[in-house]
């Protein structure tokens, strides 16, 4: 584990021509570095490896990625978009590229947190205005962790199924005359 946790190493690799090969970042370069010699058919090729830490992973992923842009490594595919015309669009789409990266990792912890603040007894509604997502999104995180509904909460529709539950759990009708 490192020392400073959110330091990260933006690095460099190059070829013997001085040919720049790829751009990463890692909390520890030397144990990505043995992945890459695992994983990465240009592995042999790298003669100079280039560090300069960064204080955050955030500043490291930002750097990374103009870097990439601007710099063009040969052997990185993740920013890489050469293809398109404007270098305004590849910078955007990069950026739009780590938001969704950041959304994904994060969307399981967030999930394990709103169930938390459900069963603590925090509102949906609360919930939507905290991150600006849908109600309905932590309706479902309540209703897959079988967290029950504060009354004073529910929607009409919510109160009828839970009257309907109740009746036919204690074998009555629910319809009435």
């Amino acid at each position: 584990m490192p020392k400073n946790p959110g330091r990260t190493a933006l690095y460099r690799l190059y070829d013997s021509g001085d040919v720049l090969l790829y751009v990463g970042i890692a909390a520890d370069p030397r144990e990505r570095w043995t992945q890459h010699a695992i994983d990465k058919p240009w592995w042999p090729e790298v003669t100079r490896r280039d560090v300069e830490w960064v204080p955050s992973r955030f500043d490291a992923e930002t750097a990374e990625r103009e870097a990439i842009i601007s710099e063009k490594p040969l052997h990185n595919s993740q920013h890489a978009i050469a293809e398109l015309s404007s270098e305004e669009a590849a910078a955007l789409f990069a950026e739009y590229k780590v938001a969704y990266e950041t959304e994904r990792r994060l969307k399981g912890p967030m999930k394990q947190a709103a169930a938390r603040e459900l069963q603590q007894g925090t509102t949906v509604k609360a919930l939507a205005h905290a991150t600006g997502l849908t109600q309905e999104t932590f309706r479902r995180i309540r209703d897959a962790n079988d967290i029950p509904v504060d009354p004073r909460y529910q929607s009409r529709a919510e109160l009828a199924r839970a009257r309907k539950e109740a009746l036919e759990s204690t074998g009555q009708s629910g319809s009435s005359a």
